[in-house]
């Protein structure tokens, strides 16, 4: 009984779970009903015949306590292997967190480098593009814009100008005309 109740103290001691969860002190078991040892000096020795049935009646109760100490234990075990399951399922919860955390940030970063290519690459043609046919743009603008310049400026000086020199050259031609006389 010292050796059962030295390891359940033991047990105690290092126990971090619930006190409500701690199995009961070996007194608590036995209950109050086992004899000090002045009792069971004081009583009249039994006769070798009696004895028997006192063995038999306390090793039944020694028996019946081992198994409650040993259901005890199962309860124990129980909730120790629940306990450690629990954490373990715990640990690979957090571990998949960690990789799922690890793994978006990977995404994030492939992404960013997707988007860093792409903008290359676009800034690439539009240069391309801007280099190649904008030249040809603007010259068929320009030449358009110079023929229609030229269209105008051809329609004012027919309106303008031909018939100022009209008149100019007509003045010219009577002034030479009256000058040369009226038999030249």
């Amino acid at each position: 009984m010292v050796k059962a109740d030295a390891l359940i103290q033991r047990h105690r001691a290092s126990n971090t779970h619930d006190p409500d969860d701690d199995l009961p002190l070996l007194d608590d078991v036995i209950g109050e009903d086992l004899p000090v040892l002045d009792d069971v000096t004081a009583r009249p020795r039994p006769k070798p015949q009696e004895a028997k049935p006192v063995i038999t009646a306390e090793r039944a109760r020694i028996a019946e306590l081992e198994a409650q100490l040993a259901s005890q234990f199962e309860v124990l075990a129980h909730r120790t292997a629940t306990y450690e399951a629990a954490l373990s399922r715990a640990t690979v919860a957090e571990e998949a967190a960690r990789h799922a955390k690890a793994s978006a940030q990977v995404s994030r970063m492939v992404v960013a480098e997707h988007l860093i290519d792409l903008d290359s690459r676009i800034s690439q043609r539009l240069e391309s593009w801007i280099n190649e046919e904008l030249p040809q743009l603007i010259s068929s603008e320009l030449e358009s814009v110079v023929e229609r310049i030229r269209v105008k400026a051809v329609a004012h000086m027919r309106a303008t100008l031909v018939p100022e020199l009209s008149s100019k050259l007509s003045e010219i031609l009577d002034d030479t005309m009256t000058n040369l006389g009226p038999g030249a």
